[in-house]
């Protein structure tokens, strides 16, 4: 069987605040994805090993993780598709802290998430009433639309967002496009007031448009699109910065 190299980046605070790297070799065959390396590693060569997983099927979004410099699904991501010739890069998503080597605290990734208030609040309709989209909103608005109900919250977004990374106040890629969600939901009564909420500091019109959300994202969600989406709304709607 091929092999192939793993190139951690590790990190146990309980023994040391330095992080470090380890290589480990890892046999494959076809079919097989990071996470089933990262499976054999803990299993075979180091037990210590820590890294999130669940579904392993790319619907859960937990073994979101930087791949050769990108972020990436990890039980997505084929060895088969990699260049096994050289080391394969494994690092934590950035923009969080460090809990252990793969591991990052999703606090500050699900507060940006509740500053936006995600949840439908129907304002006294039922929220079993059944609705439809039709006529509702343009088609590209409403392909958006669909497109947002698709993000699994990996974080991958979020991890490889440059604004976030340089102005921590930016609520981030996942955040607008759960903004973008609830705004545009039929059963929504304060679009306009979600839609001004956002438009402030930290919000759409502090995204710099680098689109690093758009190529990492594993659901082609298109954050920025959703982005561009609300920044042309805001202003159509008067409640855009001056």
């Amino acid at each position: 069987m091929p092999t192939a190299t793993l190139r951690i980046r590790r990190l146990n605070p309980d023994a040391s605040p330095q992080p470090y790297w380890q290589d480990f070799q890892v046999e494959w065959g076809q079919g097989d994805a990071v996470l089933a390396a990262l499976h054999a590693i803990q299993e075979s060569q180091d037990g210590s090993l820590a890294y999130r997983y669940s579904c392993r099927g790319a619907i859960c979004g937990s073994c979101a993780m930087r791949i050769n410099g990108q972020a990436a699904l990890a039980c997505k991501t084929q060895l088969a598709r990699l260049d096994t010739t050289k080391p394969i890069v494994l690092e934590p998503l950035l923009n969080s802290p460090v809990i252990k080597d793969l591991v990052v605290d999703q606090g500050p990734f699900f507060a940006s998430l509740c500053s936006v208030m995600p949840w439908l609040d129907p304002g006294g309709r039922d929220p079993r009433e059944p609705y439809t989209l039709d006529g509702l909103m343009g088609r590209n608005d409403r392909d958006q639309f669909q497109r947002s109900t698709d993000c699994i919250m990996c974080q991958s977004c979020f991890s490889d967002c440059p604004k976030r990374g340089q102005a921590p106040r930016f609520i981030g890629p996942a955040a607008c496009l759960a903004a973008f969600k609830r705004i545009h939901h039929p059963q929504t009564p304060d679009a306009t007031e979600r839609l001004r909420q956002v438009c402030g500091p930290g919000g759409i019109f502090d995204c710099d448009r680098h689109a690093n959300c758009v190529k990492v994202c594993p659901k082609d969600c298109r954050p920025m699109r959703a982005i561009v989406f609300l920044q042309r709304q805001a202003k159509e709607a008067g409640v855009a910065p001056e």
